[in-house]
């Protein structure tokens, strides 16, 4: 590592410089791994999935936090004024593929929470994970983490501006298929088109009511795609036609009461011949793992008296940042730790969420350095808790 750039600033470069497709961290993962070793973390797993896990702090002490992030990237794309991985910092900012989503919040944890470690000051432990494949599908590794690890209370680290995350909007991938009978295209009449029930079915989930929240706002179902099977279906009447919608849910929601939504309207607008489904497509780790997940990803929110919100105000304020709340629209791990498994979650991470999966993708390295101090102050706050 360079000496002349700071702890976090180095790491994040050496990151960047560190290439890790979804499904191929595993370069990633043994730098990771061995930069906590030379941290003084003491228990260091990497697991069935490929994910890194480190903690640090009293051997047989509770875990009083989790700081997590995702090793994956994004594919390169467009042409870039920088080498994507590269690392180059210019004007105060550290560029490449990476930098923000999210190499610069792993580097921040890791660096922040070693630094708070060496106070002598922890009477708790403190957990950093570094995840796999979270770009394909939020919270599927993190639940194998969570295996090994029970924090009182998870940190996501992703970009956030340090801006305060209390709050976050799940996803759900829901495959509604309509049924029909095929017929020569020039004799319609023998055959039932399901492009028309798909269009019937595109016109009336358009006006179904969704719920709303004070915090996140408006539940979203968006279609996202429409194919007919046969494809193409040349001079035919395709057999039927799958339209894609992604759902993005608010905290409480669950998947039997969306899908009966969807039911009930389609039911009402006179489409009976039709099957919803959540996908479940196949994930590949690069420890040679497989997976069928569904995507259903839960949203959820934290409790405005929520002890961490208060340890998290405080670690803002003492790292010098003024506090914001807010919340992210996208999804994130946090729908494992939160969603599904009720551990208490709030995000803060370096680096602004509209530079992620960008071309020349950057993070500035002021906002490394203060999330690294947050991180350590808000480690200190809930690991030196009696």
């Amino acid at each position: 590592m360079n000496d002349q750039l700071s702890d976090v600033v180095a790491l994040t470069q050496e990151m960047v410089r560190t290439p890790s497709f979804s499904g191929n961290e595993s370069a990633m993962a043994k730098l990771v791994a061995g930069y906590m070793q030379e941290s003084g973390f003491t228990d260091i797993k990497t697991d069935i999935n490929g994910s890194v896990l480190g903690l640090i702090g009293p051997a047989d002490a509770d875990i009083a936090l989790l700081f997590d992030g995702h090793m994956d990237v994004v594919p390169v794309i467009g042409d870039w004024k920088f080498d994507p991985f590269g690392g180059a910092i210019v004007d105060g900012r550290l560029y490449g593929r990476g930098s923000t989503d999210m190499k610069g919040g792993i580097a921040a944890a890791i660096c922040g929470v070693a630094a708070a470690a060496r106070t002598g000051r922890l009477k708790k432990r403190i957990a950093v994970s570094a995840s796999v494949l979270e770009e394909v599908i939020e919270g599927y590794a993190l639940s194998t983490v969570l295996q090994h690890c029970k924090p009182q209370a998870v940190v996501i680290c992703e970009p956030s501006r340090l801006k305060i995350k209390v709050a976050q909007k799940g996803r759900m991938e829901i495959l509604l298929t309509l049924h029909g009978k095929p017929a020569h295209a020039a004799s319609p009449e023998y055959g039932v088109n399901p492009l028309a029930a798909a269009a019937r079915a595109l016109l009336a989930l358009e006006k179904i009511e969704l719920p709303s929240d004070d915090v996140v706002g408006q539940a979203l179902l968006v279609p996202t795609d429409i194919v007919s099977a046969p494809y193409p279906s040349i001079s035919m009447i395709p057999l039927s036609a799958t339209i894609r919608f992604d759902r993005r849910t608010l905290s409480g929601e669950s998947e039997h009461d969306i899908l009966a939504a969807i039911s009930a309207c389609l039911n009402q607008e006179g489409i009976r011949d039709f099957q919803l489904k959540v996908t479940n497509d196949a994930v590949h780790t690069f420890t040679g793992e497989t997976g069928h997940p569904a995507r259903f990803l839960p949203g959820w929110k934290l409790p405005d008296d929520a002890p961490l919100l208060t340890n998290t105000m405080r670690a803002v304020v003492a790292a010098g940042v003024e506090p914001h709340i807010g919340y992210w629209g996208f999804c994130t791990n946090g729908s494992e730790s939160a969603g599904r498994q009720a551990i208490p979650t709030i995000g803060i991470g370096p680096g602004c969420e509209e530079d992620a999966h960008t071309i020349d993708e950057s993070v500035a390295l002021e906002q490394l350095e203060k999330a690294r101090e947050i991180y350590r102050h808000l480690s200190l706050l809930a690991g030196a808790e009696g």
